[in-house]
């Protein structure tokens, strides 16, 4: 007598539960679907059938675990055929699927570019794009049939998209769901389709869809808009739109995380004394700042909250402000004298 238990891989102690999963694994792995044209596969499947027949079966079960002859012949008669141990494991879908209509496919995803400057990243804006894409169909709204008249249920699958198909194999007759070739698993058919859109329930048009950019978007985030996309075929859901951003350099401030970098420029006197300067300010305006004497090159002052607004929550970044000496290359005949005598009053030598 064969070990059922060792058939499908479970202990001898093991739950109905476990033993029905199991099987569905390996129904599916050998199903003569999955593997057409090979009889090993066909006649593990048998196997797999008749083991779980009799562990399933409480009777069954206890007769096969005393030792007790089990009658093959008999096996399946309680569910009536083998396609009813099928069902009652699977459902009425069989082993690759249910029975439920193939609903239309969903209008295509559509992905764009979209150009921003630095302020309309920082404190974010409004735009429209444009693209090429299927939209619903003006004459039909998008129902695929002529003004007036209707879709009907299909009368091959009767409204169920699926059909069941029965196939001869070693294992007897073997049903199997497909998709009905009527309706294409819709489910419905138009007797009287639009002109316009020839029963697609959708046109080639150029789209143009309001994008609102939040405040802190950086260069590469992408933005989602739900159903913005595509129209989806005779009323089915739209695609998305993907909004890819780009976002431009600035002539003044270079962008790091939310935090802005501005260089400012000071003369070798500004930088020694000190001095009062104006800073640029991100949207507009200056702020005056204060340099204090002895300031060196590549030293960093902090304004906060004057750099990039944050991403998904309030606030902003902050503005930093790098000091650079500006060295002069060209001097008149006076200002190089006063160089010179600073240099003798300070001991430093220079060129002649």
């Amino acid at each position: 007598m064969a070990d059922y238990y060792e058939i499908l891989g479970v202990s001898r102690d093991a739950p109905s539960e476990e033993i029905k999963k199991t099987f569905r694994r390996l129904a599916r792995e050998s199903h003569p679907d999955a593997n057409p044209g090979d009889a090993d596969a066909e006649a593990r499947f048998r196997q797999y059938a008749e083991a779980y027949e009799v562990l399933s079966d409480p009777n069954k079960r206890a007769r096969y675990d005393r030792g007790d002859a089990v009658d093959f012949g008999d096996l399946f008669s309680g569910l009536g055929s083998f396609d009813g141990l099928l069902r009652s494991v699977f459902g009425d879908g069989g082993v690759f699927g249910g029975a439920r209509r193939a609903a239309e496919p969903r209008g295509r995803d559509i992905r764009v570019r979209l150009e921003v400057d630095l302020e309309e990243a920082a404190f974010g804006s409004v735009h429209d794009v444009e693209f090429r894409a299927a939209v619903a169909c003006d004459t039909c709204r998008g129902s695929g049939a002529r003004p007036g008249s209707h879709s009907e249920t299909c009368g091959t699958c009767g409204g169920a998209g699926q059909v069941r198909v029965a196939r001869r194999s070693m294992l007897g007759s073997v049903m199997t769901v497909t998709a009905c070739g009527t309706c294409g698993g819709a489910g419905q058919v138009i007797p009287d389709p639009c002109e316009t859109c020839e029963g697609a329930g959708v046109t080639e048009a150029v789209k143009s869809v309001s994008v609102e950019v939040p405040q802190g978007v950086a260069q590469g985030t992408r933005l989602r808009l739900n159903g913005d996309g595509e129209a989806g075929a005779r009323g089915a859901p739209g695609g998305d739109l993907y909004v890819d951003m780009v976002v431009l350099p600035n002539e003044l401030f270079d962008r790091q995380g939310d935090d802005l970098v501005y260089t400012l420029d000071l003369g070798i006197a500004q930088a020694t004394l000190g001095a009062k300067a104006d800073v640029p300010l991100l949207g507009g305006g200056v702020e005056r700042v204060g340099v204090k004497p002895g300031t060196q090159p590549g030293e960093v002052l902090r304004l906060k909250g004057e750099g990039v607004g944050h991403l998904g929550r309030r606030g902003r970044g902050d503005l930093f402000v790098r000091v650079n000496v500006d060295v002069p290359t060209s001097l008149s005949a006076a200002e190089r004298e006063m160089l010179r005598r600073f240099a003798e009053a300070r001991g430093e030598q220079i060129s002649d």
